[in-house]
């Protein structure tokens, strides 16, 4: 009788060992299910960032800082529409953008909102009064199309308005500019040794003037 009723329990921890290590399993099949669908995910954010010229220009950039690539990207500006026309800006705000084909992983992609001052001057006012706040709704797709994400993100101008050096020129750009100024110096330089190269003095000893003579201009 003892030895049955050994057999008849350890059947029963049998098979809830079993159980409980079917269940473990599924648990982390799930789990790393869930972790392979995380390490492939886009992420679409967007945000302000100054025009690479340094020429006061301020971009929107939508970049994909997830672990993977975004397709059929769809761009939407949400605002007051007075306020979009109320300012001089580049880009149209009034219309849905996309579908993007792609956004790779860790690459953006950035275009020319506006001028920074102009967003700080509305068309209808002289008083110093900036854009106000606004949102861009962004929506996105995975690489096998089957998951649709979307987000929001509240773009403000304002706190960038009183930050020395924010649209500074970059350094090769000045040496550009630098090299493009002596050029324009050296040919007018160039220019005015030209005339003067064929130009003759006979100045005489007695007089207090200079006598200058055009000789051949070869």
């Amino acid at each position: 009788m003892e030895v049955e009723l050994l057999i008849d329990i350890s059947t029963i921890l049998s098979g809830l060992s079993t159980v409980a290590i079917a269940v473990l399993t599924v648990f982390l099949w799930r789990e790393n299910r869930l972790l392979r669908k995380a390490g492939s995910e886009p992420k679409l954010v967007a945000y302000f960032e100054p025009h690479p010229d340094g020429t006061g220009g301020l971009n929107i950039s939508v970049a994909n800082v997830g672990t993977g690539p975004a397709r059929d990207v769809y761009i939407q500006f949400k605002g007051e529409e007075s306020d979009f026309t109320n300012y001089d800006l580049i880009l149209d705000c009034t219309e849905k953008r996309g579908p993007l084909t792609l956004i790779p992983q860790g690459e953006k992609i950035s275009v020319l909102f506006a001028i920074g001052y102009q967003l700080f001057k509305p068309k209808n006012g002289n008083e110093r009064k900036p854009l106000p706040p606004f949102s861009v709704a962004l929506e996105w797709k995975n690489l096998d199309g089957k998951a649709v994400f979307r987000d929001e993100y509240k773009l403000d101008v304002n706190p960038y308005g009183s930050l020395p050096g924010f649209v500074n020129k970059p350094y090769l750009l000045k040496i550009v500019n630098s090299i493009d100024g002596v050029s324009k110096s050296v040919s007018r330089l160039n220019k005015d040794v030209t005339g003067l190269a064929n130009i003759i003095e006979a100045n005489k000893l007695e007089e207090p003037w200079v006598q200058k003579h055009r000789g051949n201009s070869d």
